[in-house]
């Protein structure tokens, strides 16, 4: 019998989410190692990392216009009904 085929229901689902866990650490190792390395940054990363913050600025921007619009009508509302 395999070591696998001994473990109950909860000792699989552990040894699952171990392997889960170290194979996240070892990718975001690698993330890390790969954005802090020292020296010189390559165009591509560079180009990558302009456009994440493009992404980033858009997302905020709408954000923003949802919450403002959001305030106008809460005003606007308020205004209507006299619970000012």
């Amino acid at each position: 019998m395999s070591r696998n085929e001994k473990r109950g229901f909860i000792g699989r689902r552990k040894q699952a989410i171990d392997t889960f866990v170290a194979i996240r650490k070892e990718r975001m190792k690698e993330q890390r190692d790969y954005f802090a390395s020292e020296g010189e940054s390559d165009p591509e990363r560079l180009a990558a990392q302009r456009q994440r913050d493009q992404e980033f600025i858009q997302s905020l921007k709408k954000i923003g216009i949802g919450v403002i619009i959001f305030l106008i009508f809460y005003a606007i509302l308020r205004t209507i009904l006299g619970l000012w």
